[in-house]
Protein backbone atom coordinates (compact mmCIF):
# COMPACT_ATOMS: atom_id res chain seq x y z
CA UNK A 1 0.00 0.00 0.00
CA UNK A 2 2.60 2.52 0.77
CA UNK A 3 4.43 1.65 -2.24
CA UNK A 4 1.30 2.79 -4.37
CA UNK A 5 0.93 5.84 -2.66
CA UNK A 6 4.73 7.08 -3.97
CA UNK A 7 4.64 5.96 -7.44
CA UNK A 8 4.72 8.48 -10.14
CA UNK A 9 0.60 9.87 -11.32
CA UNK A 10 -0.88 9.31 -8.63
CA UNK A 11 -0.35 12.26 -6.31
CA UNK A 12 -4.01 13.78 -4.87
CA UNK A 13 -5.45 17.12 -6.35
CA UNK A 14 -4.21 20.44 -4.61
CA UNK A 15 -6.94 21.98 -2.30
CA UNK A 16 -6.99 25.10 -4.55
CA UNK A 17 -8.51 23.34 -7.99
CA UNK A 18 -11.02 21.09 -5.04
CA UNK A 19 -12.25 25.23 -4.02
CA UNK A 20 -12.31 26.94 -7.28
CA UNK A 21 -14.07 23.95 -9.16
CA UNK A 22 -17.28 24.13 -6.38
CA UNK A 23 -16.75 27.51 -6.41
CA UNK A 24 -17.58 26.96 -10.96
CA UNK A 25 -20.46 24.29 -9.39
CA UNK A 26 -21.98 26.41 -7.02
CA UNK A 27 -22.25 29.62 -9.31
CA UNK A 28 -23.61 27.20 -12.41
CA UNK A 29 -26.24 26.22 -9.56
CA UNK A 30 -26.80 29.56 -8.40
CA UNK A 31 -27.37 30.77 -12.00
CA UNK A 32 -29.67 27.87 -12.95
CA UNK A 33 -31.71 29.12 -9.72
CA UNK A 34 -31.84 32.67 -11.04
CA UNK A 35 -32.90 31.72 -14.26
CA UNK A 36 -35.54 29.24 -13.46
CA UNK A 37 -36.76 31.83 -10.73
CA UNK A 38 -38.47 32.27 -7.50
CA UNK A 39 -41.86 30.03 -6.94
CA UNK A 40 -45.17 32.30 -7.31
CA UNK A 41 -48.73 31.32 -6.74
CA UNK A 42 -49.90 32.70 -9.82
CA UNK A 43 -53.56 32.61 -10.87
CA UNK A 44 -55.11 33.53 -14.45
CA UNK A 45 -57.80 36.16 -15.18
CA UNK A 46 -60.82 34.77 -15.90
CA UNK A 47 -64.41 35.92 -17.50
CA UNK A 48 -67.44 35.22 -15.70
CA UNK A 49 -70.45 36.23 -13.79
CA UNK A 50 -69.38 38.06 -10.65
CA UNK A 51 -71.10 40.00 -8.28
CA UNK A 52 -70.62 41.88 -4.83
CA UNK A 53 -72.61 41.27 -1.59
CA UNK A 54 -72.66 42.42 1.73
CA UNK A 55 -73.89 40.49 4.75
CA UNK A 56 -75.40 42.22 7.81
CA UNK A 57 -76.42 40.29 11.24
CA UNK A 58 -79.94 41.64 11.85
CA UNK A 59 -82.85 40.56 14.78
CA UNK A 60 -86.11 39.97 14.19
CA UNK A 61 -89.17 42.89 15.26
CA UNK A 62 -92.72 43.18 14.63
CA UNK A 63 -94.02 46.41 13.52
CA UNK A 64 -95.78 46.83 16.88
CA UNK A 65 -95.20 45.72 20.87
CA UNK A 66 -97.47 46.58 23.12
CA UNK A 67 -96.78 46.27 27.07
CA UNK A 68 -100.18 45.64 29.27
CA UNK A 69 -99.98 46.65 32.24
CA UNK A 70 -103.11 47.83 35.09
CA UNK A 71 -104.16 51.33 35.81
CA UNK A 72 -105.13 50.25 39.83
CA UNK A 73 -103.81 48.39 42.81
CA UNK A 74 -105.85 44.43 42.10
CA UNK A 75 -105.00 40.95 42.67
CA UNK A 76 -104.72 39.16 39.97
CA UNK A 77 -107.55 36.17 40.05
CA UNK A 78 -106.97 34.47 36.65
CA UNK A 79 -104.22 34.78 33.81
CA UNK A 80 -105.86 33.41 30.79
CA UNK A 81 -102.32 33.02 28.80
CA UNK A 82 -99.11 31.85 28.52
CA UNK A 83 -95.97 32.40 26.27
CA UNK A 84 -96.21 31.82 22.48
CA UNK A 85 -99.95 31.73 22.47
CA UNK A 86 -101.46 33.45 20.01
CA UNK A 87 -104.71 36.00 20.55
CA UNK A 88 -107.45 37.95 19.32
CA UNK A 89 -108.60 41.68 19.60
CA UNK A 90 -110.67 41.67 22.31
CA UNK A 91 -109.81 38.48 23.79
CA UNK A 92 -110.10 37.76 27.60
CA UNK A 93 -105.93 37.53 28.83
CA UNK A 94 -105.95 38.78 32.96
CA UNK A 95 -108.56 39.10 35.34
CA UNK A 96 -108.12 41.17 38.68
CA UNK A 97 -110.29 40.62 42.04
CA UNK A 98 -113.67 43.26 41.70
CA UNK A 99 -115.45 42.68 44.83
CA UNK A 100 -115.01 45.70 46.42
CA UNK A 101 -115.68 47.73 43.01
CA UNK A 102 -118.59 45.97 42.95
CA UNK A 103 -120.36 46.86 45.98
CA UNK A 104 -119.47 50.14 45.17
CA UNK A 105 -120.91 49.98 41.60
CA UNK A 106 -124.29 49.00 43.73
CA UNK A 107 -123.51 52.07 46.27
CA UNK A 108 -123.60 54.32 43.03
CA UNK A 109 -126.37 52.70 41.26
CA UNK A 110 -128.56 53.15 44.54
CA UNK A 111 -127.31 57.27 44.91
CA UNK A 112 -128.05 57.39 41.53
CA UNK A 113 -131.71 55.56 42.00
CA UNK A 114 -131.98 58.36 44.90
CA UNK A 115 -131.07 61.78 43.14
CA UNK A 116 -133.69 60.38 40.22
CA UNK A 117 -136.61 60.01 41.98
CA UNK A 118 -136.13 63.05 43.61
CA UNK A 119 -135.77 65.19 40.42
CA UNK A 120 -139.16 63.18 39.28
CA UNK A 121 -140.97 64.25 42.74
CA UNK A 122 -139.68 67.89 41.18
CA UNK A 123 -141.55 67.78 38.54
CA UNK A 124 -144.14 66.01 39.65
CA UNK A 125 -144.93 67.34 42.82
CA UNK A 126 -143.24 70.50 44.05
CA UNK A 127 -143.80 71.92 40.29
CA UNK A 128 -147.11 71.57 40.52
CA UNK A 129 -147.43 72.33 44.44
CA UNK A 130 -145.78 76.03 43.75
CA UNK A 131 -147.90 76.38 40.56
CA UNK A 132 -151.09 76.47 42.94
CA UNK A 133 -149.98 78.44 45.60
CA UNK A 134 -148.80 81.10 43.46
CA UNK A 135 -152.43 80.90 41.77
CA UNK A 136 -153.37 81.22 45.58
CA UNK A 137 -151.42 84.14 46.46
CA UNK A 138 -152.52 86.04 43.29
CA UNK A 139 -155.95 85.30 44.35
CA UNK A 140 -155.42 87.09 47.44
CA UNK A 141 -153.34 89.53 45.82
CA UNK A 142 -156.80 90.66 43.75
CA UNK A 143 -158.79 90.41 47.12
CA UNK A 144 -156.40 92.79 49.20
CA UNK A 145 -156.37 94.60 46.24
CA UNK A 146 -159.79 95.41 45.78
CA UNK A 147 -160.58 95.45 49.60
CA UNK A 148 -158.49 98.49 49.83
CA UNK A 149 -159.67 100.18 47.11
CA UNK A 150 -163.41 99.49 48.48
CA UNK A 151 -162.05 100.78 52.27
CA UNK A 152 -160.09 103.88 50.26
CA UNK A 153 -164.01 104.72 48.97
CA UNK A 154 -165.78 104.46 52.50
CA UNK A 155 -163.11 106.49 54.00
CA UNK A 156 -163.16 108.99 51.45
CA UNK A 157 -166.96 109.00 52.41
CA UNK A 158 -166.69 109.16 56.38
CA UNK A 159 -167.87 105.87 57.05
CA UNK A 160 -164.37 104.41 58.05
CA UNK A 161 -161.95 105.39 60.01
CA UNK A 162 -157.97 105.94 59.23
CA UNK A 163 -157.08 102.65 61.38
CA UNK A 164 -159.41 100.63 58.90
CA UNK A 165 -157.59 102.22 55.59
CA UNK A 166 -154.71 101.29 57.60
CA UNK A 167 -155.44 97.47 58.01
CA UNK A 168 -156.41 97.19 54.50
CA UNK A 169 -153.10 98.99 53.27
CA UNK A 170 -151.13 96.59 55.69
CA UNK A 171 -153.46 93.38 53.99
CA UNK A 172 -152.40 94.46 50.41
CA UNK A 173 -148.41 94.35 51.18
CA UNK A 174 -148.74 91.11 53.08
CA UNK A 175 -150.78 89.64 49.62
CA UNK A 176 -148.42 91.23 47.56
CA UNK A 177 -144.93 89.91 49.43
CA UNK A 178 -147.02 86.20 49.41
CA UNK A 179 -147.21 86.42 45.89
CA UNK A 180 -143.87 87.35 45.20
CA UNK A 181 -142.84 84.80 47.26
CA UNK A 182 -145.00 81.91 45.64
CA UNK A 183 -143.86 83.34 42.21
CA UNK A 184 -140.28 83.06 42.98
CA UNK A 185 -140.73 79.41 44.35
CA UNK A 186 -142.85 78.20 41.27
CA UNK A 187 -140.45 79.63 39.29
CA UNK A 188 -136.87 77.44 40.97
CA UNK A 189 -139.09 74.52 40.66
CA UNK A 190 -140.19 74.86 37.13
CA UNK A 191 -137.45 73.67 34.31
CA UNK A 192 -134.58 76.03 34.14
CA UNK A 193 -135.38 76.86 38.10
CA UNK A 194 -132.78 76.59 40.83
CA UNK A 195 -134.66 73.85 42.38
CA UNK A 196 -134.88 71.96 39.21
CA UNK A 197 -131.42 72.69 37.95
CA UNK A 198 -129.90 71.62 41.53
CA UNK A 199 -131.66 68.07 41.41
CA UNK A 200 -130.80 67.50 37.78
CA UNK A 201 -127.08 68.42 39.09
CA UNK A 202 -127.36 65.61 41.80
CA UNK A 203 -128.11 62.99 39.32
CA UNK A 204 -125.41 64.36 37.06
CA UNK A 205 -123.33 63.59 39.89
CA UNK A 206 -124.28 60.39 40.46
CA UNK A 207 -124.45 59.23 37.38
CA UNK A 208 -120.97 60.61 37.43
CA UNK A 209 -119.66 58.56 39.90
CA UNK A 210 -121.51 55.80 38.74
CA UNK A 211 -119.22 55.96 35.63
CA UNK A 212 -116.16 56.14 37.17
CA UNK A 213 -117.17 52.93 39.22
CA UNK A 214 -117.86 50.74 35.91
CA UNK A 215 -114.47 52.23 34.39
CA UNK A 216 -112.55 50.62 37.15
CA UNK A 217 -114.57 47.92 36.64
CA UNK A 218 -113.64 47.25 33.30
CA UNK A 219 -109.69 47.85 34.45
CA UNK A 220 -109.53 44.88 36.39
CA UNK A 221 -110.20 42.60 33.22
CA UNK A 222 -107.66 43.37 30.81
CA UNK A 223 -107.88 42.29 26.83
CA UNK A 224 -105.92 42.18 23.96
CA UNK A 225 -105.99 45.30 22.18
CA UNK A 226 -105.71 43.88 18.87
CA UNK A 227 -104.50 40.36 17.27
CA UNK A 228 -101.21 38.99 18.05
CA UNK A 229 -98.79 36.92 20.38
CA UNK A 230 -97.89 36.93 23.90
CA UNK A 231 -94.06 37.30 23.53
CA UNK A 232 -93.45 38.13 27.41
CA UNK A 233 -95.75 37.25 30.94
CA UNK A 234 -94.37 38.62 33.71
CA UNK A 235 -97.31 37.93 35.69
CA UNK A 236 -98.45 34.79 37.99
CA UNK A 237 -102.15 34.45 40.14
CA UNK A 238 -102.28 35.91 43.34
CA UNK A 239 -99.70 38.81 42.58
CA UNK A 240 -100.80 42.19 42.99
CA UNK A 241 -100.95 44.28 40.38
CA UNK A 242 -99.65 48.09 40.50
CA UNK A 243 -100.27 50.88 38.31
CA UNK A 244 -97.87 50.66 35.38
CA UNK A 245 -96.29 47.39 36.23
CA UNK A 246 -96.16 45.32 32.98
CA UNK A 247 -97.99 42.07 32.90
CA UNK A 248 -97.82 40.58 29.69
CA UNK A 249 -96.19 41.99 26.36
CA UNK A 250 -97.83 41.38 23.04
CA UNK A 251 -96.13 41.04 19.31
CA UNK A 252 -99.11 42.71 17.20
CA UNK A 253 -99.74 40.73 14.12
CA UNK A 254 -98.94 42.87 10.64
CA UNK A 255 -95.60 42.71 8.98
CA UNK A 256 -92.29 41.35 10.18
CA UNK A 257 -89.04 42.90 9.87
CA UNK A 258 -85.21 42.91 10.68
CA UNK A 259 -82.96 45.44 11.94
CA UNK A 260 -79.63 45.61 11.22
CA UNK A 261 -76.82 48.04 11.95
CA UNK A 262 -74.63 48.50 8.85
CA UNK A 263 -71.01 49.90 8.53
CA UNK A 264 -71.86 53.88 7.51
CA UNK A 265 -68.72 53.14 4.57
CA UNK A 266 -71.28 50.55 2.94
CA UNK A 267 -74.12 53.38 2.73
CA UNK A 268 -73.23 54.33 -0.60
CA UNK A 269 -73.80 50.57 -1.63
CA UNK A 270 -77.49 50.39 -0.70
CA UNK A 271 -80.69 52.35 -1.16
CA UNK A 272 -84.15 51.35 -0.73
CA UNK A 273 -85.84 49.25 -2.39
CA UNK A 274 -83.56 46.33 -2.93
CA UNK A 275 -83.73 42.66 -2.35
CA UNK A 276 -82.14 40.51 0.12
CA UNK A 277 -82.28 36.98 1.05
CA UNK A 278 -82.55 35.83 4.90
CA UNK A 279 -81.21 32.57 6.97
CA UNK A 280 -81.85 32.67 10.50
CA UNK A 281 -78.45 31.43 12.64
CA UNK A 282 -80.50 28.63 14.24
CA UNK A 283 -82.06 27.13 11.13
CA UNK A 284 -79.61 27.92 7.99
CA UNK A 285 -81.27 26.00 5.78
CA UNK A 286 -84.56 27.68 5.54
CA UNK A 287 -83.90 30.73 3.32
CA UNK A 288 -86.61 33.68 2.93
CA UNK A 289 -86.73 37.34 0.96
CA UNK A 290 -86.59 40.35 2.31
CA UNK A 291 -86.65 43.94 0.61
CA UNK A 292 -84.66 47.03 2.37
CA UNK A 293 -87.63 49.82 3.25
CA UNK A 294 -85.51 51.92 5.45
CA UNK A 295 -81.86 53.81 5.99
CA UNK A 296 -81.98 55.58 9.27
CA UNK A 297 -81.05 59.55 7.72
CA UNK A 298 -78.43 59.82 10.99
CA UNK A 299 -75.23 57.71 11.86
CA UNK A 300 -74.79 56.54 15.14
CA UNK A 301 -71.20 58.15 16.14
CA UNK A 302 -70.83 55.77 19.04
CA UNK A 303 -70.62 53.19 16.77
CA UNK A 304 -70.40 54.22 13.34
CA UNK A 305 -73.41 52.33 11.80
CA UNK A 306 -76.69 53.16 10.54
CA UNK A 307 -79.84 51.29 11.57
CA UNK A 308 -81.55 49.46 8.04
CA UNK A 309 -84.75 47.65 8.44
CA UNK A 310 -86.37 44.81 5.90
CA UNK A 311 -89.86 44.19 5.29
CA UNK A 312 -90.24 40.15 5.16
CA UNK A 313 -93.51 39.69 3.12
CA UNK A 314 -94.09 35.99 3.78
CA UNK A 315 -92.21 35.30 7.18
CA UNK A 316 -91.71 31.66 7.78
CA UNK A 317 -92.92 29.60 10.66
CA UNK A 318 -89.54 29.40 12.46
CA UNK A 319 -88.86 33.19 13.33
CA UNK A 320 -89.68 34.15 16.61
CA UNK A 321 -88.97 38.41 18.09
CA UNK A 322 -85.34 39.43 18.91
CA UNK A 323 -83.94 36.41 16.51
CA UNK A 324 -80.61 36.63 15.39
CA UNK A 325 -81.24 36.85 11.27
CA UNK A 326 -78.10 37.26 8.43
CA UNK A 327 -79.18 39.40 5.54
CA UNK A 328 -76.93 39.16 2.25
CA UNK A 329 -78.05 42.08 -0.27
CA UNK A 330 -76.67 41.56 -3.85
CA UNK A 331 -75.58 45.33 -4.08
CA UNK A 332 -74.08 45.19 -7.69
CA UNK A 333 -73.70 41.75 -10.21
CA UNK A 334 -72.45 41.08 -13.82
CA UNK A 335 -73.11 38.17 -15.61
CA UNK A 336 -69.81 38.53 -17.58
CA UNK A 337 -66.61 39.65 -16.20
CA UNK A 338 -62.83 39.56 -16.61
CA UNK A 339 -61.52 39.18 -12.55
CA UNK A 340 -59.24 38.04 -10.14
CA UNK A 341 -58.66 37.05 -6.70
CA UNK A 342 -58.65 40.03 -4.85
CA UNK A 343 -55.78 39.47 -2.97
CA UNK A 344 -53.65 40.10 -6.11
CA UNK A 345 -54.24 43.43 -6.00
CA UNK A 346 -51.60 46.22 -4.57
CA UNK A 347 -51.52 49.56 -3.72
CA UNK A 348 -49.73 51.69 -7.14
CA UNK A 349 -47.67 53.73 -5.19
CA UNK A 350 -46.94 56.27 -8.45
CA UNK A 351 -50.90 57.36 -8.05
CA UNK A 352 -53.08 57.85 -4.94
CA UNK A 353 -55.64 55.18 -5.08
CA UNK A 354 -54.68 53.44 -8.19
CA UNK A 355 -53.96 49.60 -8.46
CA UNK A 356 -51.74 47.19 -9.50
CA UNK A 357 -51.09 43.59 -10.26
CA UNK A 358 -47.95 41.56 -11.19
CA UNK A 359 -48.40 40.10 -14.34
CA UNK A 360 -46.30 37.34 -15.11
CA UNK A 361 -44.25 37.74 -18.64
CA UNK A 362 -41.24 35.76 -20.27
CA UNK A 363 -40.65 34.70 -16.49
CA UNK A 364 -40.56 38.21 -14.97
CA UNK A 365 -43.24 39.31 -12.65
CA UNK A 366 -44.42 43.30 -14.14
CA UNK A 367 -45.94 45.63 -12.12
CA UNK A 368 -49.63 46.34 -14.44
CA UNK A 369 -52.35 49.53 -13.16
CA UNK A 370 -55.26 48.15 -13.57
CA UNK A 371 -59.00 49.71 -12.87
CA UNK A 372 -61.63 47.49 -10.94
CA UNK A 373 -65.01 47.55 -10.63
CA UNK A 374 -67.48 45.25 -8.78
CA UNK A 375 -65.38 43.50 -6.14
CA UNK A 376 -66.42 40.81 -3.05
CA UNK A 377 -64.51 40.06 -0.57
CA UNK A 378 -63.00 36.68 -2.92
CA UNK A 379 -62.76 38.51 -6.18
CA UNK A 380 -62.10 41.42 -7.89
CA UNK A 381 -63.39 42.17 -11.81
CA UNK A 382 -60.78 44.33 -13.96
CA UNK A 383 -62.25 46.82 -16.18
CA UNK A 384 -58.81 48.03 -17.93
CA UNK A 385 -55.33 46.43 -17.71
CA UNK A 386 -55.77 43.16 -18.49
CA UNK A 387 -56.86 40.56 -20.74
CA UNK A 388 -58.76 37.28 -20.01
CA UNK A 389 -55.96 33.85 -19.66
CA UNK A 390 -52.93 36.43 -18.29
CA UNK A 391 -51.35 35.63 -14.79
CA UNK A 392 -51.14 37.26 -11.96
CA UNK A 393 -49.16 37.02 -8.90
CA UNK A 394 -50.98 36.77 -5.53
CA UNK A 395 -48.14 36.00 -3.80
CA UNK A 396 -47.24 39.26 -1.70
CA UNK A 397 -43.60 38.23 -1.45
CA UNK A 398 -43.12 38.93 -4.80
CA UNK A 399 -41.71 42.25 -5.91
CA UNK A 400 -42.02 43.92 -9.81
CA UNK A 401 -38.89 42.86 -11.46
CA UNK A 402 -38.40 39.59 -9.66
CA UNK A 403 -37.76 36.36 -12.36
CA UNK A 404 -40.45 34.18 -10.94
CA UNK A 405 -41.59 30.54 -11.76
CA UNK A 406 -45.45 30.23 -11.83
CA UNK A 407 -46.45 27.42 -9.82
CA UNK A 408 -50.83 26.79 -8.88
CA UNK A 409 -52.01 28.63 -5.68
CA UNK A 410 -51.61 26.88 -2.49
CA UNK A 411 -55.59 25.31 -1.45
CA UNK A 412 -54.56 26.34 2.07
CA UNK A 413 -53.85 30.35 0.85
CA UNK A 414 -55.81 32.97 3.18
CA UNK A 415 -56.70 36.27 1.43
CA UNK A 416 -54.82 39.23 3.11
CA UNK A 417 -56.69 42.38 3.82
CA UNK A 418 -56.83 44.31 0.96
CA UNK A 419 -58.35 47.78 1.36
CA UNK A 420 -59.92 48.52 -1.82
CA UNK A 421 -61.95 51.62 -3.10
CA UNK A 422 -65.32 51.86 -3.67
CA UNK A 423 -66.81 50.19 -7.32
CA UNK A 424 -67.99 52.64 -9.87
CA UNK A 425 -71.28 51.80 -11.28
Amino acid sequence: MNLARNQPGSRRPRPWVLLIAASCVAVLVAFAIWWRGTAAEVTPVVAGPIQHTLVFSSRVSSVARTDLASTLTARVEKVFVREGDRVKAGQLLIAMDDDDLRAQRAQAEAALATTQARLRSQWDVAAPVASQAMAQSRANLDFAQRELDRTRSLHQQGFVGDARLQDAERALATARAAHEQANAQASANNKGGAEAQTAQARVQEAGAALAVIRARLEQTTIVAPADGRVIARTVEVGDVAQPGRKLLTLAMTGETRLIAQIDEKNLSLLREGMHATASADAFPDTRFDAELIYLAPSVDVQRGTVEARFRVAKPPAILRDDMTVSAEVIVAQKANALSIPAIALRDDASASGSKQVLVVRDGVAHAQTVRVGIRSLQRAEVIEGLAAGEGVVIDDRIRAGQRVRAVAPSATARPRNVDLPMPTQ
